[in-house]
């Protein structure tokens, strides 16, 4: 694993939001598409996909800290990325390091 920058701090979602962010890893040249959220003072990044029905995290809304699906209004939390109505469905969570230079995440 390795640090990635994700955003700059000036571009992060403000309280309360999220945003999605197309990443390709520098070295393995994988691509990632993730959700950024701002929720309760901190960042959370997940996998943006909602593996329910392929709908957007990022694009949608945020209750607590739990991202509400564009399509369906499926709930998933950004903190753990589980389905509040599915456990047994998990979504990748990467840890965010706030830096002077930017958000980075470990991937």
């Amino acid at each position: 694993m390795s640090l990635v920058k994700i955003s700059e701090l000036s571009d992060a979602p403000p309280a309360e939001t999220g945003k999605t962010i197309h990443l390709e890893h520098p070295w393995t040249k994988i691509e990632y598409d993730l959700a950024l959220f701002q929720a309760e003072g901190k960042y959370y990044v997940v996998t943006d996909k909602c593996t329910k029905c392929g709908g957007s995290l990022g694009r949608g809304k945020l209750r607590g800290l739990f991202a509400i699906c564009s399509t369906q209004e499926c709930l998933w939390s950004v903190k753990r990325g589980y389905c509040k109505f599915d456990r047994s469905s998990i979504l990748p969570t990467y840890k965010v390091v706030e830096q002077e230079d930017g958000l980075f995440i470990n991937i």
